[in-house]
C-alpha cells in the first residue's frame, strides 16, 4: 500500500443547526467517490448523528472508548456500509472528561499514515471544539448560512482563531436560497464573505433532499446538487480548478 498522509479539515460554525454534520458526510462521501480513504470524526459529545447519516447501526465502540482506552483504534473505526473507502468514528454517548487536546493529536498523528483525507465534525461556538481545530486541523471550513446571526457568530470564529494564530479556512455558504437575498434578509453573497471574513470555497443551495439524508441515513443522489458542489469543493481542495456556481 502506498504511504499516506492524510490531510485534516475541521467543519466548524459559531452557531449550530447550519448543517454543519450533513456537510461533513457530504464531503466526506466526494472524498471517497473520487479514490481517496475517508475517515470522518464526530466530536461533538453526547450529540451523535454521523451513524444515522451513513446508515450505521449497532455501533459498539466510540470515540470515547477509544480515547478513554476501552477498545483499541481497530474496533472504534467503522467502515460505511454503503461507501467505499469512507469510515467514521462517532461521538461518545457519554465520556467520564472532556476530549483533549493531546489525546486528539496523539490520535491523529497516528492515523495520517492510514487515510489521504480526515474530517472532524466539531461543536458549534468557541469553545473546546475550537481549541481543537486550532490545535489540530491543516484547514479549517467555517459553515454559514445567508443570515446576519449565523455571519456575525461565523466572524467571531475567524477572529478567536486569529487570536490563537490560526489562518488557514475557508468559507462554505450553506442553504443558499434566493428568496433571502430577494427579500434583503442580506443584499448579496458578498455580504456572507465579508461578514464573516474568510475566503469563500463553495456555496451549497437549499436541497431537500438533504432532510431525508440527514434523518433517515438515505445517501444523497450522486447526481444531484448537494454531491455536484462537494465533489467541486474536494476538487479545490486539492487543488483543482472549479468555477464558482451559484444556481
Amino acid at each position: 500500500m502506498p504511504a499516506r498522509k492524510a490531510k485534516v479539515l475541521a467543519v466548524t460554525s459559531g452557531k449550530g443547526g447550519v448543517g454543519k454534520s450533513t456537510l461533513t458526510v457530504s464531503l466526506g462521501i466526494a472524498a471517497a467517490a473520487s479514490g481517496s480513504r475517508v475517515l470522518l470524526i464526530e466530536l461533538d459529545a453526547g450529540l451523535r448523528g454521523l451513524d444515522i447519516m451513513l446508515g450505521i447501526s449497532g455501533v459498539v465502540y466510540d470515540l470515547g472508548d477509544l480515547l478513554e482506552g476501552r477498545c483499541n483504534i481497530s474496533s472504534a473505526i467503522i467502515p460505511s456500509p454503503n461507501v467505499s473507502g469512507l469510515y467514521a468514528i462517532v461521538a461518545p454517548v457519554s465520556m467520564t472528561g472532556p476530549i483533549l487536546i493531546q489525546d486528539m493529536r496523539l490520535l491523529l498523528d497516528g492515523l495520517r499514515a492510514y487515510f489521504d483525507l480526515i474530517i472532524l465534525d466539531t461543536p458549534a461556538g468557541l469553545g473546546r471544539g475550537l481549541r481543537i481545530t486550532c490545535e489540530v486541523a491543516d484547514l479549517a471550513l467555517i459553515i454559514a448560512t445567508p443570515d446576519p446571526v449565523c455571519i456575525r457568530d461565523g466572524n467571531q470564529v475567524v477572529r478567536e482563531m486569529l487570536s490563537r494564530g490560526f489562518t488557514s479556512h475557508r468559507l462554505i455558504i450553506n442553504r443558499v436560497n434566493r428568496k433571502f437575498i430577494r427579500r434583503q434578509v442580506v443584499q448579496d453573497l458578498d455580504e456572507v464573505i465579508d461578514g464573516v471574513g474568510s475566503q469563500l470555497i463553495g456555496v451549497v443551495p437549499e436541497d431537500g433532499e438533504v432532510t431525508l439524508f440527514s434523518s433517515h441515513g438515505r445517501l444523497p443522489d450522486p447526481k444531484g446538487e448537494l454531491q455536484r458542489v462537494c465533489r467541486a469543493i474536494i476538487a479545490r481542495l486539492g487543488g483543482e480548478y472549479q468555477p464558482l456556481i451559484v444556481r
